[in-house]
């Protein structure tokens, strides 16, 4: 993780920023490929910060990190943390909203929330309080009624992934002592319930129940589907009603492990389902030692060497389901949050093991 968060720091923009696009930008040879898409320069930027905080770096931290890999490259990790937070700070708007209002804002705003929330949770910093609480604020106000989220502000049609996003923002919001309303619980978990499969091997879909495999059709198409929305509701259950009970849609989960094969990759999926596995019975449950294994197996390989130059730390976004989209800030924070499990999320935004 280390050598994954060297990266990361090494490719901040110099406005606290990380981009889904110009990263390379900060290579000294610009050899970093795997550009992601326009307008998800906050939601990368967010997830950065989170792989950062995850490992117990805040805006306070003095930690410097040296490089191996790229000589005389040093890495202050406090600093990173505070000049990324100010970058979103920058970008909030009066009504609490973090970036642009592009196509699929939501998804920034929610994750961006999560950090914010999650970097106050661990300072109590007084500078992070309000523009945390605008955030989840003005994400309580874009929950459909009595439902999830979307891409937008009520947008009347909801979806599990962003939702999922939602619900752990709000988690962190409750455990920082941030006022959340009972009824955007009620909402996602009424919305979980309606996306989901009934019989013997359930199944929670994307934007309702049965809804198939979920791609972008001429990009991701070929990929294999894999249960990460089954994963979204399992956590959404877990951190709303802290009831461990999902013992079938836990089952599903372990019939699709992970394997670092051609179109079967699918960090996002493995995040959520490591995620679920491990606060349904981690770090001694039967079902967590099946996954564990499997996932370390195909990430820590996979992770690129100092041999591969200025990519030394991250992952390749190419090879990923949904890569192209975010590019390689994406997955090499994504990747780290997932090997950060073990130890953060208990005591982040997670509830207690059993």
């Amino acid at each position: 993780m280390s050598a994954a968060l060297r990266w990361l720091g090494r490719h901040q923009n110099p406005d606290g920023t990380w981009g889904s696009v110009d990263f390379d930008t900060r290579c000294k040879d610009s050899s970093c490929v795997g550009k992601g898409e326009q307008g998800f320069d906050e939601g990368v930027t967010s997830l950065a910060l989170l792989a950062f905080l995850g490992a117990g770096y805040s805006q306070l931290s003095r930690d410097v990190m040296t490089d191996p890999d790229v000589p005389g490259v040093r890495v202050p990790a406090g600093e990173a943390v505070k000049k990324g937070l100010q970058a979103l700070l920058a970008r909030q708007d009066a009504e609490g909203c973090v970036g642009g209002r592009g196509p699929k804002f939501l998804y920034n705003h929610a994750v961006a929330t999560l950090a914010l929330c999650e970097a106050y949770g661990m300072t109590e910093a007084s500078i992070l309080r309000e523009p945390a609480k605008k955030a989840v604020d003005f994400l309580v106000a874009a929950q459909n009624r009595g439902a999830g989220w979307r891409y937008g502000v009520r947008e009347g049609e909801s979806d599990t992934s962003v939702t999922g996003w939602a619900v752990m923002a709000l988690k962190s919001a409750e455990l920082s002592n941030l006022s959340v309303p009972r009824s955007a619980y009620d909402g996602a978990l009424a919305w979980i319930d309606q996306a989901t499969e009934r019989g013997p091997s359930p199944r929670v879909g994307y934007n309702q129940a049965g809804s198939g495999k979920v791609y972008i059709p001429g990009r991701n198409e070929p990929f294999a589907d894999h249960p990460t929305m089954s994963a979204i509701g399992m956590v959404s259950h877990l951190f709303i009603k802290k009831d461990p009970r999902d013992a079938a849609l836990a089952s599903s989960l372990l019939v699709d492990m992970p394997t670092w094969k051609d179109r079967q990759i699918d960090f996002y999926s493995w995040y959520y389902s490591t995620l679920a596995l491990y606060q349904f019975d981690g770090p001694t449950g039967s079902h967590w030692k099946k996954w564990n294994e499997p996932m370390k197996s195909v990430l820590v390989p996979n992770q690129k060497l100092a041999k591969h130059g200025c990519e030394s730390g991250s992952w390749d976004p190419s090879l990923d389901r949904w890569g192209s989209e975010g590019g390689r800030v994406y997955a090499t924070a994504l990747n780290t949050m997932t090997l950060e499990i073990y130890y953060r999320y208990a005591n982040a935004i997670g509830v207690s093991g059993r």
